[in-house]
């Protein structure tokens, strides 16, 4: 049997990490996945431990690509009936709607770097297809976008599942960068949270985000603030048990007025933040003591998330922080 690396996982987790890393482009599809001990063992493209996997006895994506094109790619993502190729890749001699066909795709499109404005707009370039519009189903939740001009980070999708799992029932919470419904919707439709104040600036993420709303059926209680969220959070002082800061690279732009929108009696926020492997320790207790600061709350550190390496050595992380 042929040897993989191997991505190691308890049995009730075994469905979403298949999820997550044929999102990623991570999972080898060669090989079948198996049983590793009282876990499973799913094979995928890079690792340190090495396991031997059988072989899939069928005619893979992969292998079919491989007839029809001379330099077929090898990994790609997929957003509900739309397939992404990494920016690099040559599509300039391929039979688009072949290709198409064999991925089970009506959208083909090419990845890109994202806009580091303010809007944080999507470049993705669509190669195949009328239009960018996908419907893209996770963790119960039903996403509705324009993948070309909004963002959607496939490797963030156990930050999005991880929201959905928190203890927020009842919960009124301020997602101070809601795009497009990444961790608004997960909240409204997996935990039973009462209200989410959702704040964006950009409007074709507001119009995303309110498709999203009325499909999940959760729109009445959500409230959108559009504009720039420096400003509409003043305007949410004192009413949330739970603030989501989930922009990266930084997000100390609203640190102070994350702080201001608790409720007098303290709450959790969760902060995104971009840093560096060796740092993470320090930076934790330091962000930690500058919530205490100028909280003037106690303030406990209840986790940190490590969501996925956004490059060589600098790790997305989520800080979860209680204030009491």
């Amino acid at each position: 049997m042929p040897s993989s690396p191997a991505f190691i996982c308890s049995r009730d987790d075994a469905n979403f990490e298949m999820e997550r890393l044929r999102n990623e482009g991570l999972i080898n599809s060669n090989l079948r996945p198996m049983e590793y001990g009282e876990k499973i063992a799913i094979p995928v493209n890079e690792g340190e431990l090495l396991l031997d996997f059988e072989i899939v006895k069928k005619d893979t994506p992969f292998s079919q690509l491989k007839k029809i094109l001379s330099n077929p790619p090898k990994k790609w993502e997929r957003l509900g009936d739309m397939v992404i190729f990494p920016e690099s890749t040559n599509t300039s001699q391929w039979p688009m709607a072949e290709v198409a066909n064999i991925l089970d795709a009506e959208k083909l499109a090419l990845q890109s770097t994202i806009d580091p404005g303010i809007e944080r707009k999507s470049k993705l370039t669509l190669i195949y297809g009328s239009d960018g519009w996908v419907r893209h189903k996770e963790s119960n939740v039903s996403y509705i976008f324009d993948a070309t001009k909004s963002m959607f980070s496939s490797g963030n999708v156990t930050e999005r599942g991880r929201m959905g799992r928190l203890d927020a029932e009842g919960e009124t919470i301020v997602d101070a960068y809601a795009g497009v419904g990444y961790y608004t919707l997960q909240l409204l439709v997996n935990t039973n949270a009462s209200h989410v104040h959702a704040c964006e600036i950009n409007p074709v993420a507001i119009d995303a985000l309110e498709k999203g709303l009325m499909e999940n059926k959760v729109t009445r209680r959500c409230t959108i603030h559009e504009g720039d969220n420096r400003k509409t959070m003043r305007g949410l002082k004192g009413i949330a048990d739970r603030v989501v800061l989930g922009l990266i690279p930084s997000s100390m732009n609203t640190w102070g007025l994350a702080v201001n929108c608790l409720k007098s009696s303290g709450g959790i926020i969760h902060v995104h933040m971009n840093v560096h492997k060796n740092e993470l320790t320090e930076w934790s207790n330091k962000t930690s003591d500058w919530f205490a600061t100028v909280s003037g709350k106690k303030v406990t550190i209840l986790h940190l998330e490590m969501v996925k390496k956004y490059s060589p050595n600098i790790h997305h992380v989520v800080l979860d922080l209680q204030f009491d």
